[in-house]
Protein backbone atom coordinates (compact mmCIF):
# COMPACT_ATOMS: atom_id res chain seq x y z
CA UNK A 1 0.00 0.00 0.00
CA UNK A 2 2.68 2.16 0.50
CA UNK A 3 4.60 1.77 -2.44
CA UNK A 4 1.29 2.42 -4.38
CA UNK A 5 1.24 5.64 -2.58
CA UNK A 6 4.51 6.70 -3.16
CA UNK A 7 4.17 6.06 -6.58
CA UNK A 8 1.16 7.72 -7.47
CA UNK A 9 2.88 10.81 -5.37
CA UNK A 10 5.62 10.45 -7.97
CA UNK A 11 3.49 10.47 -10.92
CA UNK A 12 1.68 13.28 -9.68
CA UNK A 13 4.60 15.47 -8.93
CA UNK A 14 6.25 14.72 -12.68
CA UNK A 15 3.02 15.93 -13.88
CA UNK A 16 3.13 18.99 -12.02
CA UNK A 17 6.58 19.94 -13.30
CA UNK A 18 5.66 19.20 -17.17
CA UNK A 19 2.54 21.34 -16.46
CA UNK A 20 4.92 24.36 -15.39
CA UNK A 21 7.46 23.78 -17.80
CA UNK A 22 5.23 24.70 -20.95
CA UNK A 23 4.90 28.33 -21.94
CA UNK A 24 1.89 29.32 -23.07
CA UNK A 25 1.89 30.35 -26.37
CA UNK A 26 1.81 34.18 -26.96
CA UNK A 27 -1.85 35.71 -27.93
CA UNK A 28 -2.48 36.12 -31.56
CA UNK A 29 -2.11 40.24 -32.48
CA UNK A 30 -5.84 40.95 -33.94
CA UNK A 31 -5.38 41.72 -37.70
CA UNK A 32 -6.51 45.18 -38.99
CA UNK A 33 -10.04 45.37 -41.13
CA UNK A 34 -9.18 45.65 -44.80
CA UNK A 35 -11.91 46.74 -47.33
CA UNK A 36 -11.18 47.72 -50.94
CA UNK A 37 -7.69 47.91 -50.18
CA UNK A 38 -8.10 50.13 -47.43
CA UNK A 39 -7.02 49.27 -43.70
CA UNK A 40 -10.01 50.29 -41.21
CA UNK A 41 -8.86 51.86 -38.26
CA UNK A 42 -9.52 49.96 -34.82
CA UNK A 43 -10.44 52.80 -33.20
CA UNK A 44 -11.19 55.50 -35.26
CA UNK A 45 -9.31 57.74 -33.32
CA UNK A 46 -8.03 60.67 -35.54
CA UNK A 47 -4.20 60.35 -35.91
CA UNK A 48 -1.76 63.13 -35.57
CA UNK A 49 -0.60 62.32 -39.40
CA UNK A 50 -4.54 62.07 -40.30
CA UNK A 51 -5.25 66.01 -38.18
CA UNK A 52 -2.25 67.07 -40.01
CA UNK A 53 -3.26 65.91 -43.61
CA UNK A 54 -6.73 66.94 -43.21
CA UNK A 55 -5.98 70.79 -41.86
CA UNK A 56 -3.13 71.64 -44.39
CA UNK A 57 -5.70 70.15 -47.16
CA UNK A 58 -8.69 71.89 -45.95
CA UNK A 59 -5.94 75.26 -46.37
CA UNK A 60 -8.37 78.01 -48.00
CA UNK A 61 -11.58 75.84 -48.21
CA UNK A 62 -15.09 77.81 -47.70
CA UNK A 63 -18.61 77.14 -48.13
CA UNK A 64 -18.59 74.40 -45.69
CA UNK A 65 -17.39 73.58 -42.70
CA UNK A 66 -15.66 70.75 -41.72
CA UNK A 67 -15.00 69.47 -38.20
CA UNK A 68 -13.52 65.73 -38.02
CA UNK A 69 -15.14 63.02 -35.78
CA UNK A 70 -13.47 59.50 -37.05
CA UNK A 71 -11.01 58.51 -38.88
CA UNK A 72 -12.56 55.85 -41.01
CA UNK A 73 -9.64 54.25 -42.78
CA UNK A 74 -5.88 54.75 -44.65
CA UNK A 75 -4.69 53.24 -47.73
CA UNK A 76 -0.94 53.38 -48.59
CA UNK A 77 -0.14 54.66 -52.66
CA UNK A 78 2.94 57.29 -52.86
CA UNK A 79 2.11 58.64 -49.77
CA UNK A 80 -1.15 58.09 -47.90
CA UNK A 81 -4.88 58.36 -48.14
CA UNK A 82 -7.13 59.15 -45.54
CA UNK A 83 -11.07 58.70 -45.20
CA UNK A 84 -12.66 61.07 -42.67
CA UNK A 85 -15.73 61.39 -40.96
CA UNK A 86 -17.02 64.45 -40.53
CA UNK A 87 -19.81 66.52 -39.29
CA UNK A 88 -20.14 69.48 -42.00
CA UNK A 89 -22.11 72.35 -41.73
CA UNK A 90 -22.73 74.79 -45.28
CA UNK A 91 -22.07 78.17 -43.26
CA UNK A 92 -25.28 79.80 -43.24
CA UNK A 93 -27.45 80.81 -40.53
CA UNK A 94 -29.07 78.01 -39.31
CA UNK A 95 -27.92 75.48 -41.74
CA UNK A 96 -28.41 71.76 -40.18
CA UNK A 97 -25.64 69.58 -39.83
CA UNK A 98 -24.45 66.27 -41.42
CA UNK A 99 -22.43 63.71 -41.60
CA UNK A 100 -20.10 63.80 -44.99
CA UNK A 101 -16.79 61.31 -45.56
CA UNK A 102 -13.75 63.73 -46.53
CA UNK A 103 -10.74 61.95 -48.88
CA UNK A 104 -7.76 63.32 -48.16
CA UNK A 105 -4.09 62.55 -49.46
CA UNK A 106 -1.09 63.36 -48.10
CA UNK A 107 2.01 63.25 -50.51
CA UNK A 108 5.58 62.08 -48.98
CA UNK A 109 6.85 65.62 -49.30
CA UNK A 110 4.39 67.30 -47.03
CA UNK A 111 1.82 68.45 -49.43
CA UNK A 112 -1.97 67.45 -48.86
CA UNK A 113 -5.03 67.32 -51.28
CA UNK A 114 -8.73 66.72 -51.19
CA UNK A 115 -9.90 64.67 -53.03
CA UNK A 116 -13.12 63.81 -52.67
CA UNK A 117 -16.15 64.57 -50.32
CA UNK A 118 -19.04 62.28 -50.19
CA UNK A 119 -22.24 63.38 -48.11
CA UNK A 120 -24.15 60.94 -46.40
CA UNK A 121 -27.89 60.43 -45.71
CA UNK A 122 -28.19 58.20 -42.85
CA UNK A 123 -32.13 57.97 -43.56
CA UNK A 124 -31.39 56.39 -46.57
CA UNK A 125 -29.00 54.19 -45.60
CA UNK A 126 -31.29 52.63 -42.76
CA UNK A 127 -33.49 51.90 -44.89
CA UNK A 128 -31.80 50.56 -47.84
CA UNK A 129 -28.46 49.31 -46.48
CA UNK A 130 -27.15 51.05 -49.15
CA UNK A 131 -23.88 53.74 -48.26
CA UNK A 132 -23.70 55.73 -51.26
CA UNK A 133 -22.95 59.42 -52.00
CA UNK A 134 -25.97 61.87 -51.76
CA UNK A 135 -26.88 65.29 -52.79
CA UNK A 136 -25.44 67.45 -49.85
CA UNK A 137 -28.01 70.44 -51.99
CA UNK A 138 -31.07 68.54 -50.94
CA UNK A 139 -31.82 69.54 -48.17
CA UNK A 140 -32.79 66.76 -46.86
CA UNK A 141 -29.79 64.97 -45.46
CA UNK A 142 -30.89 64.20 -42.27
CA UNK A 143 -33.79 62.17 -43.01
CA UNK A 144 -35.25 62.22 -39.79
CA UNK A 145 -32.49 62.03 -37.87
CA UNK A 146 -30.18 63.93 -35.93
CA UNK A 147 -26.48 64.02 -35.05
CA UNK A 148 -26.24 63.10 -31.22
CA UNK A 149 -22.84 61.65 -30.00
CA UNK A 150 -23.92 61.77 -26.57
CA UNK A 151 -26.16 59.36 -25.90
CA UNK A 152 -25.30 55.44 -25.06
CA UNK A 153 -26.94 52.08 -26.72
CA UNK A 154 -25.31 48.90 -25.57
CA UNK A 155 -23.89 47.51 -29.31
CA UNK A 156 -20.83 45.09 -29.31
CA UNK A 157 -17.45 46.85 -30.77
CA UNK A 158 -19.19 50.26 -30.43
CA UNK A 159 -16.66 52.90 -31.30
CA UNK A 160 -18.81 56.30 -31.79
CA UNK A 161 -22.35 56.95 -31.56
CA UNK A 162 -23.33 59.23 -34.71
CA UNK A 163 -26.94 59.98 -34.22
CA UNK A 164 -30.63 59.15 -33.00
CA UNK A 165 -34.28 59.42 -34.32
CA UNK A 166 -37.54 59.77 -32.09
CA UNK A 167 -39.71 57.12 -32.71
CA UNK A 168 -42.29 54.88 -30.66
CA UNK A 169 -39.18 54.53 -28.65
CA UNK A 170 -35.46 55.99 -30.31
CA UNK A 171 -33.16 54.44 -33.58
CA UNK A 172 -29.69 55.17 -32.90
CA UNK A 173 -26.45 54.75 -35.53
CA UNK A 174 -23.46 53.70 -33.93
CA UNK A 175 -20.10 53.41 -35.84
CA UNK A 176 -18.22 50.18 -35.04
CA UNK A 177 -15.11 48.33 -35.04
CA UNK A 178 -14.34 47.16 -38.75
CA UNK A 179 -15.74 50.54 -40.34
CA UNK A 180 -19.19 49.12 -39.70
CA UNK A 181 -22.66 51.68 -39.43
CA UNK A 182 -25.19 49.72 -36.99
CA UNK A 183 -28.14 51.03 -36.69
CA UNK A 184 -30.54 49.88 -33.03
CA UNK A 185 -33.67 50.39 -32.39
CA UNK A 186 -34.03 50.88 -28.84
CA UNK A 187 -37.75 50.88 -27.12
CA UNK A 188 -39.39 52.71 -24.18
CA UNK A 189 -38.77 49.79 -21.84
CA UNK A 190 -34.84 50.17 -23.02
CA UNK A 191 -34.74 46.34 -24.94
CA UNK A 192 -32.79 46.84 -27.97
CA UNK A 193 -33.29 45.24 -31.40
CA UNK A 194 -30.38 45.28 -33.84
CA UNK A 195 -32.21 46.37 -36.65
CA UNK A 196 -29.11 46.68 -39.82
CA UNK A 197 -25.44 46.95 -39.78
CA UNK A 198 -23.88 48.19 -42.92
CA UNK A 199 -20.06 47.75 -43.53
CA UNK A 200 -18.66 51.08 -44.57
CA UNK A 201 -16.48 50.73 -47.40
CA UNK A 202 -14.15 53.69 -48.03
CA UNK A 203 -13.36 52.54 -51.55
CA UNK A 204 -17.04 52.74 -52.92
CA UNK A 205 -16.71 57.11 -52.24
CA UNK A 206 -13.60 57.54 -53.14
CA UNK A 207 -14.74 59.07 -56.05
Amino acid sequence: MKKLFALMLTMLMVLALCACGQSKAPAAEKAPTVVGGWTISEDAAITDEARAAFEKAMEGFTGVGYEPVALIGTQVVSGTNYCILCEARVIVPDAAPYYALVYVYADLKGGAEILNIAALNLGDIAETGEIKAADPTSGNLLGGWKLDRESTVEVDGALLHLASQLVNGTNHCVLCQGGKLVFVYESLDGKTELKREVTLDPGALRG
